[in-house]
């Protein structure tokens, strides 16, 4: 009786050890190759926001701005290597605006990354600064003035 005992530890003991070890050899990394930066774009520019991962595949990738998710449309879309492409760049008010900070999530069946942030920002041409500077200037004067 002893023996089968022995016999039977032997096989659970075996048995535990196994399968972390293979668990890990079978393990395979997910990385990002490229991730996205700060960039500046005129209003109704194009831009793409570049982000790609390697790993066991499928790796799927999701994009958010500012932590929610991106919702595509035929303006703005993921290309077929991960990255963010927005046609027409939006300057609106609230969260009809392009402008933020963006990531992208690359996921498979071991796990989740997250980018860094890469902040979009609409630039305004200098017209329009040069316009805006004289309102507030006169509003000011005005005001001073009072």
């Amino acid at each position: 009786m002893a023996s089968f005992e022995r016999i039977t530890y032997r096989r659970v003991l075996y048995f535990a050890v196994f399968i972390p070890i293979s668990g890990v050899l079978c393990f395979s990394e997910l990385f990002f190759i490229k991730e996205p930066h700060d960039v500046m774009v005129l209003r109704k520019d194009p831009v793409i926001l570049d982000c790609q991962a390697r790993g066991e595949v499928p790796v799927s990738m999701t994009w958010l701005k500012n932590g929610v998710k991106v919702t595509e449309n035929e303006r703005v879309y993921a290309l077929s290597n991960g990255s963010l492409y927005i046609a027409e760049v939006e300057n609106r008010r609230g969260d009809k605006s392009d402008e933020g900070f963006y990531q992208c999530l690359a996921q498979n069946k071991y796990g989740a990354i997250l980018s860094q942030k890469a902040r979009l920002t609409i630039a305004r041409p200098r017209s329009e600064a040069k316009d805006s500077a004289l309102h507030t200037t006169a509003f000011c004067c005005a005001t001073w003035r009072n």
